[in-house]
């Protein structure tokens, strides 16, 4: 968890600085759990955001901006009914506990000075937002953004009108006044613990995160029971506090385009890291990553499953036509039953259940039996089984084309799925629109203002020729059908899924086919294979039939390549975009 106690510590004194003596000017409530304060000083304005998120609890200072529901919350509504107006006196922790306590000066609705509490408790599942009044030594509850009854807790209640009972302390070793002997103590309590839930169990401020990490950094880059290690740790413990008080921190952020990103209070060899002059600057980008990513991922899991889901139902539609079809074959037998009756008329007899009559087709001229309606004249009965089989053999017509769009749109949401899992942000958005546009989805009533187009991604094969590749149906067709020249070569996996490939270049060389070709069975379903067949043309025997969905193409005059995909690690070193 990157908020833990000694972050909350940072935060504060830098809000301290900036904040003591501002009037609440506007609070808002943009999502369930999260409040955003408008602090106005004589300088400038500030956002100071508090959320009791069960994943990203925290309070920091915030310059994103976030729409606000047309209704305001209950909580939200307290809010501004006890601190709008109100100044911010003073800022408390309890040493490194996990709870900012923020004092505010406000008038009551008689015009009484009172002072109003905010408590945030910054605790995982369990954190909370509580609005508190003082009551002689005690504090009053006025409301929460979570509610926890009797039922919910037997340590604590959380309601309006009860007095508040702050969560149970750690108990834990001050990070500020530790030493050799005292922390060697703090954590022989724990020594049969894992090396990093060793020391988040003794020390105080400490998060499983920030331990893993000063242990790294101690060891060497290994793993080892913090009192292997005891002594350097001690001192790197105290650094980090002395650092921590003088506000000498070095904060930053790990940004990873697959991964989540990841949160360092204090980080001596920056790198590659993105680090920052401020804990509250380094809090708001890391969370706004975070969120982004799992907005992503939602939107992700959404699209996938939605896609699934009609792959899924198709796929059973298409078991139907199948056997259906596989029905029909019986056309051609009813056929030859009513040429064979015609034939053979002069040796029926009306009431007939069947009759055996000679096949005229047949080599040997064998008898067959053919069953007979009694009701029916033998004419009748030669009649009955033209029109089944004229009935069967027009109805296989219509139910080949059904088929067939069947297969295609199976096709489609199968290339669909397979941009769907290798689609960034930007991308996922313009599948969203293309899933509106084809009706796997309802069109969105508001959306937020349109961002450039995702670009295809490019490469210099060895001969120096550019290459690029489209990672979605909007892509491959605007790439194909629209930027490549006729005479430029078009690549394609063949018979999968994959991107749409274009060498920039009307004759090239074997090295940059081969090459081309590799990329084409990397960004496929193939990907994973040994040996990929890949089909390769000129763009002006590609064409995207009548009525086809985005990015469906068929083509001609093709040969075909058998190659090996390129390691993910050496595809990030070639892509120039």
């Amino acid at each position: 968890m990157a908020y833990n106690g000694l972050t909350m510590a940072a935060v504060r004194r830098e809000l301290e600085e900036v904040l003591i003596g501002a009037r609440v000017e506007k609070i808002s409530q943009p999502h369930d759990f999260t409040i955003v304060f408008n602090f106005r000083t004589q300088k400038s304005i500030y956002r100071l955001l508090c959320s009791a998120h069960t994943q990203y609890a925290r309070v920091h200072l915030t310059k994103a901006n976030y729409a606000n529901p047309l209704t305001a919350p209950p909580f939200c509504m307290l809010l501004r009914k006890h601190l709008q107006g109100a100044r911010l006196q003073s800022i408390r922790q309890d040493g490194l506990e996990r709870i900012l306590t923020f004092v505010f000066r406000a008038y009551d609705e008689f015009g009484t000075v009172t002072e109003k509490y905010l408590l945030c408790e910054i605790m995982g599942k369990h954190s909370n937002l509580i609005l508190t009044r003082p009551l002689n030594e005690e504090m009053i509850i006025l409301g929460s953004i979570k509610k926890v009854d009797a039922g919910m807790s037997r340590y604590r209640v959380v309601l309006p009108g009860e007095i508040y009972v702050a969560p149970p302390a750690q108990n834990k070793l001050d990070l500020f006044t530790l030493n050799e002997d005292n922390l060697a103590a703090a954590l022989a309590q724990h020594a049969e613990k894992k090396p990093e839930l060793a020391l988040v169990n003794a020390v105080a401020g400490i998060s499983k995160d920030l331990a893993s990490q000063l242990i790294q950094e101690v060891s060497g880059q290994e793993i080892v029971h913090p009192l292997e290690i005891l002594r350097p740790l001690t001192i790197k413990l105290r650094e980090l506090a002395e650092r921590s008080n003088s506000g000498r921190l070095n904060p930053c952020i790990l940004k990873h385009p697959a991964q989540k990103p990841r949160f360092f209070l204090h980080q001596d060899h920056s790198g590659s890291l993105q680090c920052f002059s401020t804990v509250n600057e380094a809090l708001d980008a890391y969370f706004t990553l975070l969120e982004r990513k799992q907005r992503e991922n939602q939107l992700l899991q959404q699209l996938r499953q939605i896609v699934q889901t009609s792959l899924n139902r198709l796929q059973k539609r298409l078991q139907l036509q199948q056997k259906e079809l596989q029905e029909m074959e019986n056309a051609d037998q009813y056929k030859l039953w009513g040429e064979l009756l015609t034939a053979s008329l002069y040796l029926l007899r009306p009431g007939m259940t069947s009759a055996q009559v000679p096949n005229y087709y047949d080599e040997e001229v064998k008898m067959t039996e053919i069953p007979l309606n009694p009701a029916l004249s033998p004419q009748a009965n030669a009649q009955l089984y033209f029109k089944k089989y004229r009935k069967l053999h027009d109805g296989k017509k219509f139910l080949l084309k059904r088929l067939q769009n069947t297969q295609t749109e199976i096709h489609y949401l199968d290339t669909l799925l397979f941009t769907i899992e290798q689609a960034d942000a930007g991308e996922l958005e313009e599948i969203r629109e293309e899933m509106e546009l084809s009706g796997l989805i309802r069109k969105q009533k508001s959306r937020r203002k349109k961002e450039k187009p995702s670009q295809p991604l490019h490469f210099l094969s060895p001969d120096g020729i550019d290459i690029y590749v489209g990672k979605n149906n909007r892509q491959n067709e605007q790439l194909t059908l629209k930027n490549a020249h006729s005479s430029h070569y078009w690549l394609h996996v063949k018979d999968l899924p994959g991107s749409h490939v274009i060498i920039k270049n009307s004759d090239p060389p074997e090295t940059t086919l081969l090459y081309a070709a590799k990329l084409a069975a990397t960004f496929s379903k193939a990907r994973n294979s040994a040996n990929v067949a890949v089909d390769y043309t000129q763009v002006k025997h590609v064409k995207k039939p009548k009525g086809a969905k985005p990015g469906m193409v068929i083509y001609d005059h093709h040969k075909t390549l058998f190659v090996t995909p390129f390691d993910p690690e050496k595809l990030q070193q070639l892509s120039l975009q």
